[in-house]
């Protein structure tokens, strides 16, 4: 939506005036005006949560609907928009803050939603929430009290969500784990038809990156200096980054002899590192100089929990707190002994059983918080150990 041709971001107290009585901007799917925000009116702390559960709900019902626009600390009469009345905050980033941690109790994940601020004359603003169609609809609030509705926007209100409705935004949603398997096979694919080398393959996955609004140019801000990918993840980046159709890839023409690791970021914030395994051989039987093959997968866990802090501090220059799906996928390495056991002779080590594996995808909710990243490093570093057959 525009007025006086101007994108949200750029609206002013002068652009807001338009929608002042004005039926083009009456309240309908798009548009909801509400004179303040309710949470800050409740002194009774069950009262607030009811009403921070209410504010959750109207954006689960844009999300699952077309989007749209929450607009708070305008007045409406009649469903247009009536006076400017505008909001305190004493700051504006801590009240963008506060919202985005309480939209964090919304499933499956957080719709994408953008704020913007318009301060008044009178030192008030009003706060506009452009919340975006979402991709992986039914959105629902996750309360403690089991309270769960689906709500959807019709006309100028939210309603509860038919169950044809329902179903079919569950068969959409169905389609995000079909895109990432996809996406993860067909990346797999490539790299087979490269190398015959042992190779671990890692992807880090927003819950958006199908989203194509979303997207950014890798490049042109790695070209500004706004994402510095050498600092960013060090040792990872040997060379320049260079533009491709996805988004930009890291290549080592100066240490081919060396190149262990391949690194790739997407623009639509996807990022891929291919890791060669360390495969070595002993005499197991002199007399018959029978060589057993051992794979050695010690640095392998040390690069994995690098990644996901360095994708992190990227995701923090970026400014964005989205759900972070980590998926690992290890090829050619059927028959090879694992070389981590107890070395006291409580474990005997186990032999890999397949030549392909692919792991599920260990879900971080929010890739910004700490707890939530030590937690997914911790998670996917065991269960690829499952995988592999290491038991501890």
């Amino acid at each position: 939506m525009k007025i006086n041709n101007k994108n949200f971001q750029d609206w002013t107290e002068e652009d807001l005036k338009v929608l002042l009585h004005n039926d083009a901007y009456r309240e309908n799917n798009f548009i909801d005006y509400k004179v303040d925000f309710a949470p800050f009116k409740c002194e009774d702390k069950n009262k607030k949560k009811e009403k921070q559960a209410e504010f959750r709900s109207d954006v689960c019902s844009f999300a699952n609907a077309d989007g749209g626009y929450i607009f708070y600390g305008i007045g409406e009469d009649a469903g247009m928009a009536g006076a400017l009345v505008g909001i305190v905050l004493s700051n504006p980033d801590r009240f963008e803050l506060d919202r985005r941690n309480e939209l964090q109790a919304i499933r499956p994940v957080m719709p994408e939603v953008e704020f913007t601020f318009v301060r008044l004359n009178n030192e008030k603003h009003v706060v506009i929430l452009h919340i975006q169609r979402g991709l992986y609809k039914p959105y629902i609030t996750e309360e403690p009290e089991g309270d769960f509705h689906f709500y959807i926007r019709h006309g100028n209100k939210k309603q509860a969500m038919s169950y044809t409705e329902m179903q079919n935004a569950f068969l959409n949603a169905a389609m995000l784990a079909e895109d990432i398997k996809s996406f993860r096979k067909a990346r797999l694919n490539d790299y087979k038809e490269e190398t015959a080398h042992p190779f671990a393959l890692v992807h880090l996955i927003p819950a958006t990156f199908k989203n194509q609004s979303d997207a950014l140019s890798m490049y042109d801000l790695a070209r500004n200096r706004k994402l510095i990918f050498e600092s960013l993840f060090n040792g990872m980046v040997r060379d320049r980054p260079v533009p491709n159709v996805d988004g930009v890839y890291f290549p080592n023409f100066k240490y081919e002899e060396y190149d262990n690791e391949h690194l790739q970021i997407f623009n639509n914030g996807t990022v891929e590192l291919r890791m060669n395994l360390y495969v070595y051989g002993t005499n197991k039987n002199d007399s018959h100089l029978k060589i057993e093959r051992w794979l050695n997968t010690l640095e392998f866990w040390e690069e994995l929990q690098k990644l996901l802090d360095d994708t992190a501090e990227m995701y923090k220059k970026l400014n964005r707190a989205v759900p972070m799906y980590v998926c690992v996928s290890i090829y050619g390495c059927k028959g090879l002994w694992n070389d981590e056991m107890d070395r006291f002779g409580m474990n005997a080590p186990t032999k890999v059983d397949r030549n392909e594996i692919v792991c599920a995808p260990i879900e971080i909710r929010n890739i910004l918080d700490d707890e939530q990243l030590a937690k997914g490093k911790e998670d996917s570093v065991r269960m690829t150990k499952y995988a592999l057959g290491i038991r501890k």
